[in-house]
Formats: structure tokens, C-alpha cells, sequence
């Protein structure tokens, strides 16, 4: 008899640790103390990356192999405490930038796990220093943040470059500045999409803004005295500024463009965050986004937009996307629609499988087959896939 996904998926993960020792030829290569998690068993995304990290860490907590999940945070620590940040992968290549700061729920999820005291002391004091990367190199003047890059002009004319070549769209202007903004976005996790015009720079994204407002709220909770007043006020000052500026009358959160001083109207998933994140528990806003968003078998990145390709947009379901969503909707008491959404990747994720033999990066939540856009092919993954696939399956199979 063969074994259900579930039960390939637990045996698999193996395949997708690596290591290097100090004496190890590492090339574009960072270094890194402990074994680590790739994505792909194979082909593309052979290093640690920094967002799909926590997403494959919910799979392997849930396949026994917590020891692994530590590693993976350790290594996350390693990079803060020789870097002072986390880089977007674990490549010289991607110095220039970090990603969706994942790391406080990371050290959370394994604390809560394990209940390893000395590593959560190091986790803290790791977030910290991270927290202080966020906020001195990606600070915008209201107090919010925003997503950037480090680079020169010859990096920034090449990013725009691959920019237009993988989405189509040709903006005019000072190609530096715009080639800036496109490595920004690459920031985001969300290259490419339609979120920003072209502009990330410019934004205070909605979700990065709860990811750090989360971090700020677990640094609280894990310290006493004046750094425990400190954290809480940063916290609480980050909501208040985030329920002025960028909740709509709607109850969306909304991306906001501090140059302008203008929220975005454009919506996505990533205004499920502040709920995913639990810095609000009401449920405004959540019609209209499953409205806009969801489509036969899950929920599409973002809204259409009027051209240009982009992956993460109009037709794509991103696995991490599927559990934000799905939590943020247990988070505001929507337990049925957070069950229908876990139903639906669940279902989706077994019926590809079953129809290709493999695990996909991504897939087309409007046909429930493989990715509606591609900007550099839909590799086979293992990673965010199977980890959100685990743990969304015991939500499906409720009745």
C-alpha cells in the first residue's frame, strides 16, 4: 500500500538538509555552523533562505524533527550576530538585502516546542540586533519601515533589467532609482507583483510592519524592568500608528505610501497579516479581501492588474500566503472559512501530486494545477509546500 502525502512528505524532509564544515570550499556560499533546511530536494534554491525557512520549520516541528528546526534558528542567529541581519538567502549574492523578517515567529514556534531556555535567551538577544537593522537601514520618517536594498549603480541597472525582462513591464525614469526599487521589492519576498507600481521603496508594507510589531511584542513578553516598558511602547506605538495610517474605511490594511502620504487601494494577501500576526482579533476588512481573493481552490496573491505579468498577483496561490490567510482567520473567529481554505490547499496540494508526482512552489488556485505565471519556471519544492501542507492537514480533515 503506498503512503499517504503526509507520510512522504515526514520521510523526505532528510533530503533537503545540508551542511558545511569550516574547512568546506563554500564559493557564493555563506558559511554556516549547523546543518540547514534547502527548499528543493534538488535543481533550484540550494541554500537557507530566510522567509521559507519558517514555513518548511512548521513541517519538520510537525514531523519530529525539532533538532533540525533548531538548527535552522541557530544558523539564523549566526547570520545576525556576523551580518546584523539576515540575509535573503544564505549567498554572498543576496548581502544586499534581507526578507519578510519571519525570525521572532520562528523563535516562538520553537520555543513553544522544545522549551529550550538557552536558545530562546540567544533567540531574543539575536532579534534584538535584528530589530535594530529594521529600524536604523529601513526606517521611512513616520516611524514605520519599508523594504530597500545595498547595491551601486551597475547592481540597480541590472535589477531592472531582470525586472522587465521577467515581468514585461518597462518603466520610465532614472532606471538607478527604479532598479533600487526593484531589489527592494525582491525584499519583500514579493518579486515580482503589483503591490508597489514599481515603487517599493516608497511604501510602508503592511505586512512587514506586523511581522515587526510581533517581534517588538515577544521581546516584551521575554524581558523584564526597562527593556520590557521599552519594547511594549514600540509595539503599541507601531499599532497606533498602523491603524491611523493604514486601515481603510473598509476595515482593509492597506500598503501605504509615505512619500504621498496616501494608502494604497490595491488589494492582497498580505492584508490578512495584522491579523496573522494577532495585533488585531476583529474580522474588519475580511469580506472584502476573500471577495477579491479567493478563487475555486484557494486564494490568489493580489488582485488582477492592468499589465505586466507577475507571479505573485492575479491567479497564483502561494503556500505561505494560504497559512497567513488561514490564521489570520482563526485569529478573528472565522473558524469555517479558515477550515475552507485549508481545505482547499490541502485538496489541491494531494491532486497535484497525485497528477505529477510532485510538490509545487506554487499553483493556479483558479484551475487548481500548477503556477498561472512564472517569472523563472515552477520548481519542485519540498520547503513551504510541504511545511504548510502539514500544517494545515488536520484542519481539512475536520468535518
Amino acid at each position: 500500500m503506498k503512503p499517504d502525502l503526509n507520510d512522504r512528505i515526514q520521510n523526505s524532509w532528510d533530503l533537503t538538509t545540508r551542511s558545511l564544515s569550516a574547512g568546506t570550499p563554500t564559493d557564493d556560499l555563506l558559511f554556516l555552523p549547523y546543518p540547514y533546511t534547502v527548499p528543493c530536494v534538488s535543481g533550484m534554491f540550494q541554500c537557507l533562505f530566510y522567509w521559507d525557512t519558517y514555513f518548511a520549520n512548521l513541517g519538520l516541528l510537525r514531523s519530529g524533527r525539532a533538532a533540525q528546526a533548531e538548527n535552522n534558528l541557530r544558523n539564523f542567529i549566526y547570520l545576525i550576530r556576523t551580518y546584523g541581519y539576515i540575509p535573503n538567502g544564505s549567498r554572498k549574492r543576496y548581502l544586499s538585502r534581507s526578507q519578510p523578517p519571519f525570525f521572532g515567529m520562528m523563535l516562538r514556534d520553537v520555543w513553544e516546542t522544545t522549551r529550550n531556555a538557552d536558545l530562546l535567551k540567544e533567540g531574543i538577544d539575536a532579534l534584538k540586533r535584528e530589530l535594530d537593522f529594521w529600524n536604523t537601514r529601513r526606517l521611512s520618517p513616520n516611524g514605520l519601515n519599508r523594504y530597500s536594498c545595498e547595491g551601486d549603480r551597475s547592481f540597480y541597472l541590472s535589477s531592472l533589467e531582470k525586472y522587465e525582462r521577467r515581468t514585461g513591464v518597462v518603466r520610465s525614469g532614472d532606471r538607478e532609482y527604479l532598479g533600487m526599487n526593484a531589489y527592494a521589492e525582491a525584499e519583500s519576498g514579493w518579486d515580482f507583483c503589483g503591490r508597489f507600481g514599481g515603487l517599493c521603496h516608497e511604501y510602508n508594507p503592511v505586512d512587514l510592519n506586523d511581522l515587526l510589531w510581533f517581534d517588538e511584542q515577544f521581546v516584551a513578553e521575554h524581558t523584564n524592568g526597562d527593556e520590557q516598558k521599552q519594547f511594549t511602547e514600540r509595539a503599541q506605538n507601531r499599532k497606533e500608528t498602523m491603524l491611523r495610517l493604514m486601515r481603510a474605511e473598509t476595515g482593509v490594511f492597506c500598503d501605504y505610501r509615505y512619500t504621498v502620504g496616501k494608502q494604497s487601494s490595491f488589494l492582497s494577501c498580505a492584508a490578512f497579516f495584522p491579523q496573522f500576526a494577532g495585533m488585531v482579533r476583529d474580522d474588519g476588512g475580511i469580506d472584502v479581501l476573500l471577495r477579491a481573493l479567493e478563487l475555486p481552490y484557494g486564494l490568489q496573491a493580489s488582485e488582477p492588474t492592468i499589465g505586466g505579468t507577475f507571479q505573485w498577483g492575479a491567479g497564483n496561490g502561494w503556500p505561505c500566503l494560504q497559512y497567513a490567510a488561514f490564521l489570520a482567520l482563526q485569529n478573528c473567529g472565522r473558524p469555517a472559512d479558515a477550515r475552507r481554505i485549508a481545505q482547499k490547499y490541502v485538496s489541491m496540494v494531494e491532486t497535484c501530486e497525485r497528477e505529477t508526482g510532485h510538490l509545487w512552489e506554487k499553483y493556479n488556485v483558479g484551475t487548481g494545477t500548477s503556477d498561472a505565471v512564472s517569472e523563472y519556471g515552477t520548481p519542485q519544492m519540498l520547503g513551504w509546500t510541504a511545511g504548510v501542507y502539514q500544517a494545515l492537514l488536520p484542519y481539512a480533515q475536520k468535518t
